[in-house]
């Protein structure tokens, strides 16, 4: 039986841990009343702490134990804006002057074809080739419809602001990000409005290079596994700002433009650490997506996108990344744009504005703290249970249906996406996106300046138009091709060396097949040879290849000899085959890293192949060492001859 002493204790244990529950309440609602309104709204500062370099395990200790110091993950705001406004001094970034770009989407939308008859499922039949060639006279005359990507987004992105682009999967957040780094599809028949930077398109200037005004980060994790974090950022700064000078500032130039996006993102711990991927060891998985969006942003480019960067990631790494971007954007003045699925409230608070899409459409584009409002306008009531950004998260799929209110929406029935977009753009927050567009803005590249062509007719000069665009933003690439040449030959020497089991397992590979072939063939080849018999068939060439003198020895010695060399020859290349087939997934895995520096215009594709093809000589000469042996009279003869 149980005691009923047990009970009287039971209770008092329950109501000391009330009473202490209720004492840390009291004393959070004294000292920090915006933690209980940070469910309800989503711009109030946060409880959440920054985590350090073990993510999840730190932070939840952090979270214990108080608030750290201002300075001990990320550089606060003000010391940050002096080390920008040094940087700029100092001229180490090219792009220094560039730094305040306005973003300006006007009635843009992006479609693309689907083929309505395809087959969804892949079978046997129809990817046989007699398919395939019947496809393409299908695809001449089969019926495809328009699938709207995105559809008449009118935007505007200010500079100094972090904006969160949020939306269900399939919504277009990619899509859009992609569009305004000039990612995306360039055909004029897919397209529809137009994108300005600081009031000039890329209709307008078919010359400007957008990779020179945005930077984006992709999804994916992509990096040079043996590559140590600080060796990373050297080469995005030598292939994004040029390679480092002699100068006597040399030294202050590569702490105020490398170090500082280090720094930044709290990578100065792991610097000299390789980066690693899921078959080599390297730095933790939040501080890969680190390195991540810091090889991106160094160059401090006026605007950078980043998508999807939580993946993989927890909330609180998540939130370190996203407290460092906003950090950088505020003291430096630039635009960056940031997509998440499901941010927590904390990062949620973190941003200025948020944009929320719905099947390619504009459903909301305002400040974080104002969108809980406009969807309460619209029937649509926060739950008590669930935060700001888990209610734009799902407001307008097929679960908001059980947060409408129908007497308190000026319909009777849950939107949808289309119902969403239009009530959107009959509010005033989409009038005070389109008066933004049509403001002057401070830096205007879209005036036009007139150039005198004909000097000598005064009283009626020949004009021309072109615009006021920097030259720094025309430029194809900041390096020349050799000196993108010596970058790629350096870079990939680096992981050749560090690659030790490859490099041991190809050295034993190599002069193991060598010393076979030499066992086997053993002068096979050599001419002449008292060995393999050539030594008959020299004599047979010396005396002028008589008739009479060919007799059934010497034929037997040139069969032996040709069958030698034949069979040397084969041997060899089916080493060379060998050899590469041994590569090939090495190949495979660097040519996504390949495809991100080429997107981002790191260097030329022609230095790239150059490079690596230079970078890979002593390989081939381990290689081809061993097929030799069998082909010489002797060892000395190899050596000195």
């Amino acid at each position: 039986m149980n005691d009923p002493d047990d009970h009287v204790d039971a209770d008092e244990n329950t109501s000391k841990e009330t009473s202490s529950l209720d004492m840390v309440r009291s004393s959070l609602q004294a000292h920090r009343p915006d933690y209980f309104q940070s469910l309800r709204r989503g711009s109030v500062p946060s409880l959440r702490l920054e985590s350090d370099d073990e993510d999840s395990v730190h932070a939840v200790a952090a979270s214990q134990q108080g608030p750290p110091p201002a300075n001990q993950a990320v550089m606060d705001v003000p010391s940050l804006q002096r080390q920008f406004a040094s940087l700029r001094h100092v001229g180490r970034s090219p792009l220094g002057h560039l730094q305040e770009v306005q973003v300006c989407m006007k009635n843009y939308s992006y479609r693309v074809p689907i083929k309505v008859d395809a087959p969804s499922i892949k079978t046997v039949f129809n990817t046989s080739p007699c398919y395939v060639m019947m496809g393409i006279v299908r695809d001449i005359f089969g019926h495809y419809e328009q699938h709207w990507i995105l559809k008449d987004i009118n935007l505007v992105f200010q500079p100094g602001k972090t904006y969160l682009i949020m939306g269900p999967p399939g919504c277009g957040k990619t899509s859009l990000l992609k569009a305004i780094a000039g990612r995306i599809h360039k055909s004029s028949l897919r397209r529809e409005g137009k994108i300005e930077y600081n009031g000039i398109s890329m209709q307008d200037e078919p010359d400007m290079i957008l990779q020179n005004v945005v930077s984006y980060v992709g999804q994916l994790d992509i990096h040079a596994p043996f590559l140590t974090v600080q060796e990373t950022f050297d080469f995005a700064a030598n292939c994004r700002m040029g390679p480092k000078s002699k100068s006597s500032n040399d030294e202050s130039e590569q702490i105020l433009s490398e170090n500082l996006t280090i720094d930044g993102l709290d990578l100065a711990v792991c610097r000299h650490t390789y980066v690693g991927d899921a078959n080599h060891r390297g730095v933790s998985g939040g501080q890969r997506r680190r390195v991540s969006v810091g090889e991106m942003l160094v160059g401090q480019n006026p605007v950078a996108c980043a998508d999807e960067i939580s993946t993989g990631l927890d909330a609180a790494v998540t939130y370190d990344i996203c407290n460092s971007i906003v950090k950088f954007a505020k003291a430096a003045g630039t635009t960056r744009l940031v997509s998440l699925l499901q941010p927590g409230p904390e990062t949620f608070s973190l941003f200025d504005e948020v944009v929320l899409l719905a099947e390619g459409q504009l459903v909301y584009a305002g400040p974080i703290e104002e969108a809980a409002d406009y969807f309460a306008s619209l029937g649509y009531l926060q739950p008590d249970t669930m935060d700001v950004a888990d209610f734009l998260q799902s407001v307008t799929t097929p679960d908001g249906a059980m947060m409408f209110h129908a007497d308190k929406s000026p319909k009777d029935e849950h939107y949808a996406a289309s119902d969403f977009a239009d009530a959107f753009r009959s509010s005033k927050r989409y009038e005070t996106i389109l008066e933004e567009q049509s403001k002057p803005l401070k830096c205007n590249w879209s005036r036009v300046k007139l150039e005198t062509v004909d000097e000598e007719n005064s009283e009626n000069p020949s004009q021309s138009n072109s615009h006021i665009l920097p030259e720094e933003i025309k430029r194809q690439y900041i390096n020349s091709y050799w000196t993108s040449t010596v970058l790629n030959v350096k870079r990939h020497l680096i992981l050749l060396k560090r690659d030790k089991e490859f490099l041991i397992g190809k050295c034993i590979e190599n002069f193991g097949m060598g010393i076979g072939m030499a066992l086997i063939f053993l002068q096979a080849a050599a001419f002449p040879s008292s060995i393999n018999g050539s030594e008959i068939v020299a004599e047979y060439f010396e005396q002028g290849c008589q008739v009479e003198g060919l007799t059934e020895e010497v034929a037997t010695s040139y069969d032996k000899l040709l069958a030698g060399t034949y069979s040397s020859i084969f041997l060899t290349a089916f080493h060379i085959l060998l050899g590469t087939l041994t590569s090939t997934p090495d190949e495979v895995d660097g040519r996504g890293i390949y495809y991100k520096h080429a997107d981002a215009r790191f260097y030329q594709a022609g230095a790239f192949l150059l490079g690596r093809q230079i970078s890979q000589l002593p390989l081939v000469c381990i290689q081809r060492y061993g097929d030799v042996l069998g082909y010489v009279p002797n060892y000395s003869h190899f050596i000195f001859h």
